[in-house]
């Protein structure tokens, strides 16, 4: 796998619940055992158009020759999951999410090795996307 089919599978993930944040939040919510008040659905909302956002983003910039650019961007999302996981870990261990918080957990995880892979020993590196 090259670092531009990873970034499409990444956008896509982000794009995905983006998409179920906006339009399904209260599902979305009570599948990981939130609570599903007027103020959280907004919250969950505006998370939804950051993750689409963001995976717009990803989506149009896999496509650069620039390394420099992939690397901004790659170190950019690599510290986002790294917090990911932190915090889904900190919401799932408090209380805040049920079991299905690991999952979050775990997809940060996942999409943080690969935004590592990428920076430090994939085609990135040297700039050849």
């Amino acid at each position: 796998m090259n670092v531009k089919v990873f970034l499409a599978i990444a956008a896509a993930i982000a794009v995905l619940y983006g998409i179920a944040f906006l339009l399904m939040p209260a599902f979305v919510l009570a599948t990981y055992g939130m609570t599903t008040e007027p103020s959280t659905i907004l919250s969950a909302r505006y998370f939804g158009l950051t993750l689409l956002g963001l995976g717009l983003i990803v989506w149009l910039v896999r496509e650069s020759a620039d390394g420099k650019v992939l690397r901004g961007l790659l170190s950019g999302l690599a510290i986002q999951s790294a917090i990911g996981v932190v915090v889904s870990i900190w919401g799932t261990l408090g209380g805040a999410m049920n079991a299905m918080g690991w999952s979050a957990a775990l997809i940060y995880a996942v999409l943080l090795a690969g935004y590592l892979y990428f920076l430090f020993v994939g085609d990135a590196v040297a700039g050849r996307a």
